[in-house]
């Protein structure tokens, strides 16, 4: 291990560190040790990293906030890079690139300071870009595809811009849930608006966050995502009863909604418990292991799946299992 630790040193031309705790990196709190573990301070300390890791074979991941995973309490047998690459360019036609490891709420701040309208509904969500960008994340209205242009990525040992149609974009999914792209930056099309209206936009949006989201302890955010109605699942409806009218109209069922059906709110394993707040939010309420959210994640799947034939999917990802 000392060998390899000198030669990823030696390649990257910084320090690495070795066996440090994921769970203070992690809104949840929760994690094991990385093997290795590297800061990346900008997009050539990112690039770099990566490219040096496949080189020596060494597995890597790369975390911005942190903010939607859940790490194993065995931890991470490879290299997790820390992105805290933080550039953002404001250009010519009201459009904005942003390193991939840019917090949103900076960016959201950024933008609506220069009167640009498109990013509000990414208010007080903790994660980064490149994370938002790769989970194609959303809430009141808008996600990251609205106005994204295109994404800056790492494929093999080349990078190029890669167009938003050949993103692969839909419901908290996009090609790179499915490839090794590295996400390096993301430029976005916005709108010139009244700085004042954004902002008072922006404060509503956090104050909604604040009443209904249990802020107040460690979680990944929503656990699960909502259940698309189409087509291809219409016999659902005859499953769920008393369905709300809304629902159907939007054509999406809130996970959230059905794990309420069930009474789940405030069940707890161990130290992790379904948010008596919000029930698509499980918290560390006392020293949560990865374990304990793992069985009230399957507990909930099961019993959904027993009651309304519905399998919830995880919007959380899953590292070092």
């Amino acid at each position: 291990m000392i060998k390899q630790l000198e030669q990823l040193e030696m390649l990257i031309g910084k320090p690495v560190q070795i066996d440090v705790s994921l769970a203070k990196y992690t809104t949840f709190k929760i994690g094991g040790p990385a093997k290795y573990f590297f800061i990346a301070q900008d997009n050539e300390d990112l690039v770099r990293a990566m490219t040096f890791a496949k080189k020596l074979k060494i597995p890597g991941c790369v975390l911005g906030g942190a903010s939607n995973v859940l790490i194993s309490d065995q931890g991470f047998a490879g290299l997790i890079i820390i992105n805290q690459a933080k550039d953002i360019v404001l250009k010519k036609d009201n459009r904005v690139v942003a390193d991939a490891g840019v917090n949103l709420m900076t960016l959201v701040n950024k933008t609506a300071e220069d009167g640009l309208i498109g990013l509000e509904w990414a208010a007080g969500i903790p994660g980064t870009v490149g994370g938002a960008v790769r989970g194609n994340a959303g809430a009141y209205g808008g996600q990251m595809s609205d106005n994204l242009i295109g994404v800056e990525v790492m494929r093999g040992s080349k990078q190029f811009i890669l167009d938003k149609k050949n993103c692969g974009f839909g419901y908290r999914d996009s090609v790179f849930k499915h490839n090794n792209d590295l996400i390096i930056s993301a430029e976005f099309q916005l709108q010139k608006g009244d700085k004042a209206q954004i902002q008072a936009r922006i404060k509503e949006i956090l104050a909604q966050r604040q009443a209904k989201q249990p802020l107040e302890y460690p979680s990944a955010g929503s656990v699960f995502t909502n259940v698309l109605i189409g087509s291809h699942n219409q016999d659902l409806l005859k499953k769920v009863p008393n369905l709300p009218k809304e629902y159907l109209e939007y054509e999406k069922i809130p996970a959230a909604w059905l794990i309420e059906q069930l009474d789940l709110k405030g069940k707890t394993i161990g130290g992790a418990q379904i948010s008596n707040k919000h029930a698509n939010f499980i918290v560390n309420i006392k020293d949560a292991s990865a374990n304990d959210v793992i069985q009230l994640i399957s507990l909930v799947k099961m019993k959904v799946r027993d009651t309304y034939g519905i399998e919830l999917m995880e919007e959380i990802e899953y590292i070092g299992f």
